[in-house]
């Protein structure tokens, strides 16, 4: 089966390849749906949805937030946000933001392909895995979807020092990897993703890439409001977190 290119162009005007398989029947079936898809992922309406939604979760939400910082700074004495660069938009870093949980905070130098692999269980602090399991850590990112840094829905933010480590994971080389990371350039990392609704932490890496893929493929405002809803009851259900 030939391997085919697409080459799209993002907002600031660099070109995207991404490589498919498909025979010469299915080209224009998936040519024009990955435009379609590239067309919604970037349009205004998934900005006016992101805007309406992280307004509304602030509204309501960030009183959580607060009333959580506070126990995070009385009850495990450390301070209650949590920041790292991850790999975002244009393939450029952002620093995101979450209530501290850890115990320790992950560094650099404690990670390989092992470790990535599939979402190792944390030592948390005391407070810590209630914010986890309810994604009340997770509020402040509301903030960052108003900010354009992130959306609703998209795909979750890799740590920027997981990326020399990717090619080393199972059924993967570096090939896949630059695939994949031009694939998730073309549209903003989210709060959720199709793998948040779909196992959460107990996907693999693998898995997670996979889903990313689809979403790339297939996004639209349907999808999207889909996804939300099957977001709250996964958050409700704190199924797959970790």
């Amino acid at each position: 089966m030939p391997q085919k290119e697409v080459t799209l162009v993002n907002s600031t005007h660099q070109n995207t390849s991404i490589s498919t398989d498909f025979n010469p029947q299915q080209e224009e079936e998936f040519v024009n749906k990955l435009i379609k898809s590239y067309l919604y992922l970037n349009s205004p309406l998934k900005r006016y949805l992101d805007i309406f939604g992280a307004t509304i979760g602030l509204i309501f939400l960030f009183p959580l937030f607060l009333l959580a910082c506070l126990l995070v700074t009385v009850i495990d004495k450390v301070p209650f946000l949590f920041k790292q660069e991850r790999y975002g938009y244009n393939g450029q870093t952002f620093t995101m933001y979450k209530l501290r949980t850890l115990k320790v905070i992950e560094k650099r130098d404690m990670v390989d392909h092992t470790r990535i692999q599939k979402k190792p269980q944390y030592s948390t602090t005391r407070t810590g895995k209630f914010w986890r399991i309810s994604s009340i850590d997770e509020i402040i990112q509301f903030w960052l979807v108003l900010k354009g840094d992130m959306s609703l829905i998209g795909h979750r933010p890799i740590p920027v020092y997981y990326l020399p480590h990717l090619h080393k994971i199972e059924n993967y080389n570096q090939a896949k990897v630059d695939e994949y990371l031009r694939c998730i350039s073309l549209y903003k990392p989210g709060m959720s993703s199709l793998s948040s609704v779909n196992g959460r932490g107990d996907l693999s890496m693998q898995e997670k890439f996979s889903y990313d893929f689809y979403y790339a493929q297939n996004a639209s405002f349907s999808l999207d409001l889909k996804l939300l809803i099957l977001t709250i009851f996964a958050v409700i259900t704190g199924k797959g977190a970790k």
